[in-house]
């Protein structure tokens, strides 16, 4: 029981909540117009019903890797890296209610973390809208992912 929620850019939770599992973000990637919209946290040590992976045609997921460049963004350092992420169950709370474009909460409600909201790169060529993850303001990397591989 409790609130679970994920919390994109860490391999911890804060305070007062468990770690359900930690894993990689993962999603549609940035050229192909099928998949996924949605954003997962995949878990670092996955379960295969099988490992045929001779269907080519079919919808991939890949790890979301950070697009963040620029002379005032607070992730530089972590520009194309992979992005972590970690489920969280916090039984305390029955709720959860991210709230865009605030980083303080309602009366009556209390804060997990909060950070930046992020979305699929502007020129994507993939088609349709897509969703959009608080990234944590403290957000770490996959160590060792530094590449641009995306």
């Amino acid at each position: 029981s409790g609130a679970v929620y994920v919390r994109w850019g860490r391999t911890t939770c804060p305070s007062g909540a468990d770690v359900v599992y930690s894993g990689r973000a993962a999603g549609a990637k940035y050229d192909h117009s099928g998949g996924t919209s949605d954003h997962h946290c995949l878990p670092n040590n996955p379960q295969y019903l099988s490992e045929d992976d001779t269907n080519a045609l079919g919808a991939q997921l890949y790890g979301v890797e950070y697009e963040v460049a620029g002379s005032t963004s607070p992730y530089n350092s972590i520009h194309e890296a992979d992005m972590p992420c970690v489920v969280c169950n916090v039984n305390s709370r029955s709720q959860l209610l991210m709230v865009p474009a605030r980083y303080t909460c309602p009366s009556g409600w209390s804060r997990e973390y909060y950070g930046y909201m992020m979305t699929e790169m502007e020129h994507s060529n993939r088609g349709g809208r897509k969703t959009t993850i608080c990234v944590d303001s403290s957000a770490d990397a996959v160590p060792g992912s530094g590449a641009n591989t995306n």
